[in-house]
């Protein structure tokens, strides 16, 4: 059979787009697959949701009425939370005992990490902020997450001051003067 000869070529077209759909039919779920119902945005009310930290003690997201709050989504099993480790510490160090919380959503955490009540991804990840799971992406796809890492500025009224998807803004200093502005403005 000569590589010009159309049922070789049939055959390889045929094995090729077989491959295509067994890698699709077992990957796995990506944000689009999420069930997003009604889109958040800024200015509305940030929805209300309660998961377990690492300790297994339940968290709501309105336990931090009165903050500002920097909720991030994020996935352990890529870089993110180790490149965003020395942001989240800095950012807390100086605001957080002025009024930010930075509770992080994690839905994915490899074993390694998750054994012994998380005491990799804590030794690794955690800088005073909490971390919440969301094995099941409920969170997510009330927030209409679909890249990680995003992450949601809500003032201390619990409404969505702003969106940042990716790594880049979380290193931004304007971003970061943004925080520090809602963080100062808090009554004292």
């Amino acid at each position: 059979m000569s590589h010009r000869d159309p049922a070789h070529l049939g055959f390889f077209r045929w094995l090729a787009v077989a491959l295509a759909v067994g890698c699709l039919a077992a990957a796995p779920a990506f944000a689009e697959d999420i069930d997003v119902g009604e889109v958040i945005a800024v200015g509305n009310p940030a929805p209300d949701f309660s998961l377990a930290d690492t300790s297994g003690k339940n968290t709501r997201l309105s336990d931090f009425t009165g903050k500002v709050i920097l909720l991030t989504f994020w996935s352990c099993f890529t870089d993110t939370c180790f490149t965003t480790v020395q942001v989240f510490e800095d950012l807390l160090t100086r605001l957080g005992p002025l009024g930010l919380v930075a509770p992080t959503i994690c839905e994915e955490i490899p074993p390694a990490l998750a054994e012994d009540n998380y005491a990799g991804l804590l030794r690794r990840c955690s800088t005073g902020q909490k971390i919440l799971l969301d094995p099941q992406r409920e969170v997510r796809g009330s927030y209409h997450v679909r890249m990680l890492p995003t992450s949601i500025l809500i003032g201390p009224d619990l409404k969505i001051l702003e969106i940042a998807r990716g790594i880049a803004p979380l290193r931004d200093p304007d971003f970061h003067a943004r925080i520090e502005k809602l963080v100062r403005a808090i009554p004292r």
